[in-house]
């Protein structure tokens, strides 16, 4: 996502290109890209001039989205996004400190944007 959003010159970026330049598997590659545009962080191109490009400005899209795309609900425990998961959720003290834990890091993912990592990044 973040070289998508470093190289943004309102054209898709081939594949292959991110692939080598990130020093990742093309079909590995490509289930990550599947996943970003089925959660509409990425849209995707056919045939000879295509290739991938964030579906929106890298300012809007929190790093948080991203993660969550990917890895799904970002939380520590089962209990936090789901009480059913445990009888006890309930009545457990230490659920509360799950539940600050899981809003501490939803709250620091969400306060990033790709346009933040862009100033970072050191992309070919």
């Amino acid at each position: 996502m973040v070289y998508l959003a470093v190289h943004d010159g309102g054209q898709p970026v081939p594949i292959s290109e991110i692939s080598a330049a990130e020093s990742i598997p093309a079909p590995f590659l490509e289930r990550i890209l599947a996943s970003l545009r089925v959660a509409g962080l990425v849209k995707a191109t056919r045939g000879v001039s295509g290739g991938f490009q964030l579906a929106q400005a890298a300012a809007d899209v929190p790093v948080g989205d991203v993660v969550t795309a990917l890895e799904g609900p970002l939380s520590l425990v089962g209990c936090v996004p789901d009480g059913d998961a445990c009888e006890r959720a309930d009545s457990c003290a230490s659920r509360i400190v799950w539940r600050r834990l899981d809003s501490a890091i939803s709250g620091a993912l969400n306060s990033i944007t790709l346009a933040d990592l862009t100033k970072e990044a050191v992309t070919p």
